[in-house]
């Protein structure tokens, strides 16, 4: 038996007790060593410390602490008292020259007591004292417990770790082995710890549970195996140039664990998605690889816990929270001795699924985690909606901000068809079908690049080949609903012939009131008291036969219960939506709910998808709905500051983020506000496409004669194409700005037909994925046909939009055109050789004021020629942007000597 007195004590008493109490189980942590340097001079004439007592099962431990005033240990012995009134053994400390190495601190090990339930068995000996550097030990068998004098006979299995205070452990070795051991290292807490057989439950659980995986919650019929995941996912680093992001793709969600130039060993990764792109799927695909050991980059963890935080208990323990969902409760050690282990333990890799579905406690596991106050060495993977990522990267930088960002975007186009194709692997022709139809309707506008969606898509279809499908997500809520309640009347032989019967209506509104005041008080999980106040008993059997609420054990084991949940957050944000709008349909209820639950544009913001549903089922008459959301607008949210600042703030990582409050304590005003204005602008969008009630659309979208979106998905460009394909002509002319950058993958292309019918004198496509196309086919090409038009065109934006010298040369006669143009930016492309082509633009640009050439890989002739066109062509110009290209000190030269003919 082993005793480790604590991080508070950097030695060991010279003279030990040996005690007759009982202890409790927990961990020890090492004891580091003494240099020479930690001495201090005056330490015997040091005061004496103050003692801290600690009381365990009855017995006391009067232990002084060895720090001195300034916080430096001491070679000063912890005093340890006369026998006390129970009998417990004690020794006077004396004060001695310790030796320094670490070994000797290591080997002065103390035996104090066995830890049983029962009180009936203690150790012997009373007042007997041990010396520094003795090895003190103890075997623990089924009916006594006896000093080992010899050290090879301790056993290193079945050992226990025994807590008897705030900072003391103790470790009893089991004596029913005969195989030779040697006393475990005080400094390596781990070695007790049963991790093979922690490995084997965790493999064994994985391996059963997520080699397939069940996404409908009510149909458990249908199952995907993970083998056949093809979400994309893009990691997102931060660079240095222009301080703009950089996207490259991933093969895995694992790869984001390997090192990189920029972060050689990552540690804590944020993984970011929208509602329903498979963030979770990720996760388990994660674990599920760890147990078959089919990745590499996962040998280096010992242990992987993913814990899903919708189910954690307010009061639950992290190391409770691993056990409730992912242990067997027949495990060989209990919570404190894992507790042990994940202390100081860099092979253990711990995933958050789901920061905006938790609810956030201030002193909880989960927070401290986050904040690094406990297993701060343990790797940290956490996923979250986009919603929440601000709040998230808030909360971890108290710490440690994310090292690592890793955004899933979903089924790319391809994938897509895969999976389509694999769902229907015994129907080649009704797959085909389907992808036929998707390809000129659902797939153009992106929302299949959501995992679930694509899902209930292939179910619909399976069953119902006649579907119309076009680009808005509520009518598939809508038909997955009807196609819910027709399984469930066929499997259960009730007639439908008439509609829906009444009892499954009402279990429906019923759902509709216990999701729209979950959602207010941002809860997932409900318990059943809850679930009965909403929906009665009757109501609640029925949404959790339909499948609609799913049932599960409560996390609390001193008081199970069931609780409830819907399938899916997304799920649950459908039917709140359907509640809303049926208040919004009540004259007595319009004002009261709008004035009430939709005051600022941040309660917008926490209830957005709630609100593009209800405006959905409202159709035209959301124009209520809408005009309160223009109110809003005007006194909240409208951007008065000046445009010019926005642009800077499109090259920042936090244009991506969605508002959930607290991003004043980041961000700066001016950035804050653009914040706040573009998600409010992209909710307000949606709720018109949704509803296809555009009356309102003007009021918002083109107040102030710009429309601005950065690091938006296809969702909101096939929405943003649709509405303004249906505004009248004369409204488009009122567009005076277009700025639409950061995308992963061209999402502007439908959206650049329209340039000719807009009076822009701003055009920002910068990080647009122009380029990688075919250049006489592309979007380069499109937007060469629409670039004579814009005749008021002042500022052109192409920087960092993988453009080669083919795309250069399609849009070259275009911009030619472009004669009153003031700023041309083809910053950060790949234009190496089209120095002569470049130097043509100068020509006909005469009022160019700006032109930036910078980071396009130009060689000295390239450069030297475009700066000798500018210098000739162009009197007004103050801003020549050429750095990056040429390197050495001889040509910089030779380029700011032809520029000094610039007045």
């Amino acid at each position: 038996m082993s005793v480790d007195l604590g991080e508070d004590f950097f030695i060991l008493p010279t003279v030990l007790p040996k005690m007759d109490q009982k202890a409790s189980k927990a961990a020890k942590p090492g004891s580091p060593s003494v240099t020479e340097g930690q001495r201090r001079e005056d330490e015997r004439q040091s005061p004496p410390h103050h003692s801290e007592q600690t009381r365990e099962h009855g017995a006391n431990v009067d232990v002084s602490n060895n720090v001195s005033d300034n916080g430096k240990p001491t070679n000063i012995a912890p005093s340890l008292g006369n026998e006390d009134e129970e009998g417990v053994g004690t020794c006077k400390a004396t004060d001695v020259d310790l030796p320094h190495d670490q070994e000797s601190y290591d080997m002065a090990l103390l035996a104090l007591d066995q830890g049983r339930d029962t009180h009936d068995q203690v150790l012997d000996g009373g007042h007997e004292c041990y010396n520094d550097g003795d090895v003190v030990a103890f075997s623990e068998t089924e009916n006594a417990v006896t000093q080992i004098t010899n050290s090879g006979q301790v056993s290193g299995q079945g050992n226990k770790v025994i807590n008897i205070g705030p900072h003391s452990t103790v470790t009893i070795f089991d004596g029913t082995s005969d195989e030779p051991y040697t006393v475990p290292n005080v400094d390596s807490p781990s070695e007790d710890f049963p991790l093979a057989q922690c490995q084997d439950s965790l493999k064994s659980y994985f391996k059963a549970r997520l080699s397939y995986l069940q996404p409908l919650a009510w149909n458990e019929e249908v199952e995907v195996k993970i083998e056949d995941i093809f979400t994309t996912v893009d990691l997102v680093t931060r660079t240095q140039q222009g301080g703009h992001i950089e996207r490259r793709a991933l093969p895995s969600t694992a790869d984001a664990l390997t090192a990189r130039p920029d972060c050689p060993q990552p540690r804590r990764i944020l993984i970011e998605g929208n509602a329903g792109i498979g963030k979770t799927t990720e996760v388990s695909k994660l674990a599920f690889d760890w147990a078959e050991g089919r990745s590499p980059i996962l040998e280096k963890y010992d242990l992987v816990f993913p814990i899903a935080l919708r189910k954690v208990g307010e009061s639950q323990s992290l190391t409770d929270c691993i056990f409730d969902q992912l242990l067997p409760e027949d495990v060989p050690f209990q919570e404190s001795d894992l507790e042990t282990y994940l202390k100081g333990n860099d092979r253990v890799l711990i995933i958050l699924d789901g920061f905006d579905e938790w609810a956030r406690h201030e002193g909880h596991d989960v927070t401290k985690l986050l904040t690094g106050k406990i297993f701060c060495d343990c790797c940290l993977l956490v996923t979250t909606r986009p919603s929440h990522t601000p709040q998230l990267q808030s909360l971890m930088r108290a710490y440690m901000r994310p090292d690592t960002q890793v955004e899933i975007t979903g089924f790319s186009q391809d994938n897509i068809r895969t999976y389509v194709r694999k769902f229907f692997k015994g129907d080649k022709e009704k797959a085909a079908t389907l992808v036929s139809k998707m390809d000129s309707s659902l797939i153009p506008t992106g929302i299949l690049a959501t995992p679930i969606l694509l899902l209930l898509t292939c179910m619909m279809w399976e069953e119902k080949q006649d579907l119309v499908f076009g680009g808005r997500i509520f009518p598939l809520y809508d038909e997955l609903v009807s196609f819910t309640i027709r399984r469930h009347c066929v499997r259960n032989n009730i007639g439908s012939n008439q509609g829906i019967p009444d009892n499954i209506k009402d279990a429906l509104l019923c759902a509709g009131a216990l999701a729209f005041n979950g959602l207010l008080q941002n809860n997932l999980v409900y318990n059943k008291e809850d679930a009965v106040k909403y929906c009665g008993e009757d109501s609640l059997q029925e949404l959790v036969l339909l499948g609609i609420l799913h049932r599960q054990e409560s996390p609390s084991r001193l008081n199970p219960s069931d609780q409830f949940s819907f399938s899916h957050k997304t799920m649950q944000e459908y039917f709140a939506g359907l509640h809303f709008a049926k208040r919004l349909q009540d004259e007595t209820t319009l004002k009261p709910t709008l004035n009430t639950y939709l005051k600022t544009a941040q309660s917008v913001r926490d209830l957005e998808n709630m609100i593009i549903f209800a405006c959905a089922r409202l159709g035209p008459e959301a124009d209520v709905m809408l005009a309160h959301l223009v109110k809003i607008y005007h006194e909240d949210v409208e951007y008065s500051s000046g445009f010019t600042k926005l642009l800077y703030l499109s090259r920042s990582e936090y244009s991506k983020c969605r508002v959930s409050g607290n991003e004043e304590g980041f961000l700066s005003p001016t950035d804050f506000a653009y914040i706040r204005y573009q998600t409010y602008m992209e909710i307000a969008l949606l709720c018109f496409y949704e509803s296809g009630c555009l009356s309102r659309f003007e009021n918002i979208m083109l107040a102030k004669g710009n429309i601005q979106f950065s690091n938006v998905g296809p969702r909101v460009y096939n929405a943003l194409e649709h509405v303004l394909n249906k505004i009248p002509p004369q409204s488009l002319r009122n567009v005076k700005s277009l700025c639409l950058f950061n995308t992963t993958q061209c999402f502007v292309s439908p959206v650049i037909g329209y340039l000719k019918m807009m009076s822009l004198s701003e055009l920002n496509l910068n990080s647009a994925c122009l380029g990688g196309h075919d250049p006489n086919t592309g979007p380069c090409a499109r937007l060469a046909q629409q670039l004579p038009y814009l005749t008021t065109l002042r500022r052109l934006e192409l920087s960092l939009n993988n453009l080669l010298c083919s795309h250069l040369l399609v849009l070259l006669p275009s911009l030619k055109m472009l004669v009153d143009l003031e700023k041309l930016d083809l910053s950060i492309n790949k234009l190496a050789g089209c120095g002569k082509e470049i130097s043509e633009l100068p020509r006909f640009l005469r009022n160019l004021e700006v032109l930036d050439v910078s980071f396009c890989k130009l060689s000295l002739e390239d450069v030297l020629q475009i700066a000798t066109a500018v210098v000739q062509y162009c009197p007004k110009m103050r801003d020549f942007r050429w750095h990056a290209n040429v390197t050495d000190p001889t040509g910089k030269r030779k380029v700011q000597d032809v520029l000094r003919g610039l007045t």
